[in-house]
């Protein structure tokens, strides 16, 4: 491998919930790598499968994945791309489908004894009204009387409502006693994808909101972010000038450390690779680690960025060592050793 310009093909879009945000991000991994001296063509895909019919894909050096939510994040994009032969940025399809099952990694958290919220994950059907509980036989239903008193028995009030396969906070809810359950817990199953919907229920957690990344198995520093009005959500997210942002985030030593080594742990029990956020809550000197994102976003307003720009990794620099850094593991697995010329 050598240091001379790549082909690289940004994939963006797609048809998920978080297009808007893809699109964003791709156009900025595009611009930024354009920067740095490269080929790049930014593709805007409809589905995940119009890979298979994009010549520029087979002919790139290495793809860069920018597509949130849906089949771009959960594996079938770079499942397709190991099945092209085509080098690609950022984690494979296992982690990438683990990073974005939410009720998976909390296992993997529980497993490895990092604190994370307490939880129930139920499918439910929003045209029968009916669900069960994830991994018990269809026949134990469950209606939402029993789901609403379940939360309470077993979460207690107030507790977050999350769609299990979803990023950028889309489909996400804090309710704050039993009166505002069944209304938010419709509607947040009503606008799931699929059906069933599945859906997480979380025990909701108060305190501080923070972020870690991991970039090429390096820990970036803590970031801490506070949003100016309510919780970090869509909105807060994506709108600039929403929420402060504090790098390296003002926790004490040996706590900081302790976050810094769970995201690490996270990152490598998933089986992440490039770069990954992983997301907590600090209450007090409690810390909760809430999910794993492997395909984080890239924009603007974008947390892994700013980690980066605080130990001095310009966004030049992030992506392109993303794009090196993929072709350096498809030559380790016997794939592409050299760029297409």
């Amino acid at each position: 491998m050598t240091d001379s310009p790549l082909r690289i093909v940004v994939l963006m879009g797609g048809d998920s919930p978080e297009r808007a945000v893809s699109l964003e991000t791709g156009a900025a991994v595009a611009k930024a790598l354009a920067d740095r001296g490269h080929r790049v063509e930014a593709v805007d895909i409809p589905t995940v499968a119009a890979v298979l019919d994009q010549p520029a894909v087979r002919a790139a050096d290495v793809v860069f994945p920018a597509l949130h939510g849906g089949d771009g994040e959960d594996g079938h994009l770079q499942a397709l791309l190991d099945l092209l032969g085509v080098p690609y940025a950022l984690s494979g399809p296992l982690a990438c489908g683990l990073a974005m099952d939410k009720c998976a990694t909390k296992r993997i958290m529980q497993g490895a004894g990092i604190p994370t919220p307490d939880w129930l994950q139920v499918l439910w059907d929003p045209d029968t009204a009916a669900g069960r509980p994830s991994g018990l036989a269809d026949t134990t239903l469950l209606t939402p009387e029993h789901v609403l008193q379940r939360a309470g028995d077993e979460l207690g009030w107030p507790l977050v409502i999350k769609l299990n396969g979803a990023g950028s906070s889309v489909g996400v809810a804090i309710v704050s006693g039993p009166e505002d359950f069944g209304e938010t817990f419709a509607r947040i199953a009503a606008g799931a994808p699929d059906r069933p919907a599945n859906l997480l229920l979380e025990s909701y957690v108060p305190g501080r909101e923070l972020t870690a990344a991991v970039f090429l198995g390096r820990r970036l520093p803590l970031l801490e972010i506070r949003p100016r009005d309510g919780f970090y959500d869509y909105t807060n997210k994506y709108t600039a000038g929403a929420s402060e942002y504090l790098v390296p985030a003002p926790v004490h030593s040996p706590l900081y450390e302790q976050i810094s080594a769970d995201a690490l742990r996270l990152y490598e029990l998933v089986g992440c690779r490039g770069v990954a956020r992983v997301d907590f809550r600090l209450d007090g000197d409690d810390c909760s680690c809430l999910e794993i994102n492997a395909i984080p976003g890239m924009t603007a307003t974008s947390l892994v960025p700013m980690a980066a720009a605080a130990v001095g990794i310009g966004f030049g620099d992030l992506t392109e060592d993303l794009c090196r850094a993929a072709l350096g593991h498809a030559a380790l697995r016997g794939g592409q050793q050299e760029p297409r010329s």
